[in-house]
């Protein structure tokens, strides 16, 4: 249950950095994420800026109120059905990336620069995101 869980917010937390560097004009190396995963019923994710980078925190506050918030959220979830890398990237059986510790996650639609990822880009999933069987997301 931890690692699923570990795996689905730090998923989230990639497409919502490539997202902000996409519809809002962050680049994604001035953008940095902290997980906070345990094993109660809450946990979250926390996406900031980096201090002397382009962007401001101010800029990434402004977009955190709820409607704003939402349309990235919603657009980052259907950016993440479709990858340049599918049906490759979507239908690895063995992993993918160091390890294989990746499934559905590739640089065209989940990793992010390496100095952004506290994990160093392992164990993401966008399936677990967005899969029309079992994905958390799947019925937004």
């Amino acid at each position: 249950r931890f690692l699923s869980k570990f795996i689905l917010i730090h998923t989230l937390s990639h497409i919502l950095i490539k997202e902000f560097e996409f519809s809002v004009g962050y680049p994604a190396t001035s953008l940095n994420e902290r997980l906070y995963i345990n094993d109660s019923d809450m946990s979250g994710l926390m996406i900031y800026t980096v201090a002397g980078a382009e962007g401001s925190y101010g800029g990434l506050i402004s977009k955190a109120n709820e409607k704003d918030f939402m349309k990235i959220f919603k657009s980052a979830l259907y950016r993440a059905k479709d990858c340049a890398s599918d049906p490759v990237c979507y239908n690895s059986l063995d992993g993918q990336g160091i390890g294989g510790l990746n499934m559905a996650a590739c640089y065209s639609c989940a990793l992010i620069p390496e100095i952004s990822c506290e994990e160093f880009n392992s164990f993401l999933d966008r399936a677990l995101l967005i899969d029309e069987k079992f994905g958390f997301f799947r019925d937004l």
